[in-house]
């Protein structure tokens, strides 16, 4: 959303002036910024909310005053029946929220509310949709060949059908070029065996996808969706290249929602171009009650969720070609001034090195690698296995 304003105003300038014809005053209103609030209320689970702010380029109002608003933050969620939820986080990081809303009675209305020095701001009352149910979820390889399909089968009640949202997780095991059976000991200057358990070569990492993900069933006989698309991987992403899995969370979300997060959809794809939704068109349900006509951005939803995790396991598949540069010819060292100088220069130590001459072994050193092709932490990721991982022998 920060880059919404500036980049319409950019655009504008640069017309003005390449076509001279006259000046254009953008009478931009809101000077001072927007505030921005992200994130969901999930009764049942543990809820994030983050906050931040937008502005124009023409906007004179200096950082230090907007982040002192939100450095006054103060958030709470409500339910209609009095109970009040205070922010886990406390007044240590004003700007985030996290609700413990494990115990939540989904029959009930709930509302955020953030209080700092320009007001109180609150989402409207809302009670949670059931999330619908998860049949399945599943993959198939596209038409073309370069790209696994990911694929969601799901049915909710309404009889008039329904708006879903979904979020996905990721989490993805992948190995480096070369797998290290020795490692360098600093202390002693030499080579020495490194244990299996000590290896460098699998990791995992994960994040989660910035896609806004919707399907509805309006239009449809049935409340059901079935193999709907929910997005795609390429056969040259290394998330797939040995164990993938994506945890996917779905929500039954109203019209309004659906109509807000649909305009962002839009929004996002035009990257900000001259026909793109203005920040007054993307107001969402968050009111400023100190100030009712204030601009907020944002869409905070209530809702009940369903998951269900998909597992991609590329030894089963052989679906995954790798694009990776090819390994740089490995430097074969065996004195400990060539090992601790390959050392200073980010190298590491992997395999031996032999020759072989009849039915004899004539040892030659151990080939030395770049350390990015030998630690898979070098690519981001780390040797902390996740909870409950299929492949156990790691």
């Amino acid at each position: 959303m920060k880059k919404l304003y500036p980049i319409i105003l950019l655009v504008l300038a640069a017309w003005t002036v390449a076509s001279c014809v006259y000046d254009y005053d953008p009478q931009i209103e809101g000077e001072g910024g927007y505030l921005v609030v992200e994130g969901n209320l999930v009764i049942g689970d543990y809820s994030e909310i983050s906050t931040g702010w937008s502005w124009s380029l023409v906007d004179t109002t200096q950082d230090a005053e907007r982040w002192k608003i939100l450095a006054s933050n103060k958030m709470h969620v409500e339910a209609s029946n009095g109970t009040r939820y205070e922010n886990l986080y406390g007044t240590y990081t004003p700007t985030l929220g996290r609700f413990d809303l494990r115990n939540a009675d989904p029959s009930l209305e709930y509302r955020l509310v953030i209080e700092n020095t320009k007001g109180t701001y609150a989402t409207v009352w809302t009670k949670p949709l059931s999330p619908g149910t998860i049949d399945s979820l599943s993959f198939r390889i596209s038409d073309d060949e370069e790209r696994l399909e990911i694929l969601v089968a799901t049915h909710g009640d309404s009889e008039t059908g329904s708006y879903y949202r979904w979020s996905v997780s990721e989490t993805w095991e992948y190995n480096a070029d070369v797998y290290a059976e020795y490692k360098y000991d600093v202390e002693s200057g030499e080579v020495v065996p490194q244990p299996y358990e000590e290896n460098l070569y699998h990791c995992w990492t994960g994040f989660r996808r910035p896609d806004i993900l919707l399907g509805s069933t309006t239009d449809l006989r049935e409340d059901r969706l079935i193999d709907y698309e929910l997005y795609t991987v390429s056969k040259h992403d290394e998330r797939i290249s040995v164990l993938y899995a994506a945890d996917v969370l779905q929500m039954r979300i109203p019209e309004e929602a659906w109509r807000y997060w649909q305009m962002m959809k839009r929004n996002s794809s035009d990257v900000g171009g001259l026909f793109s939704p203005e920040p007054s068109e993307l107001r969402g349900n968050i009111v400023c009650e100190t100030h009712p006509q204030e601009l907020v951005l944002g869409y905070v939803g209530v809702m009940s969720v369903a998951t269900q995790r998909l597992y991609i396991d590329n030894s089963k598949i052989h679906f995954y070609r790798s694009i990776r540069p090819a390994l740089p010819d490995a430097d074969t060292l065996n004195t400990r001034d060539q090992y601790k100088e390959a050392y200073s220069l980010f190298k590491l130590p992997t395999q031996d090195v032999l020759n072989l001459e009849g039915l004899s072994e004539i040892w030659l050193g151990y080939a030395w690698y770049p350390s990015d092709c030998v630690d898979c932490r070098r690519r981001g990721g780390t040797k902390t296995k996740p909870e409950g991982w299929p492949n156990t022998d790691l």
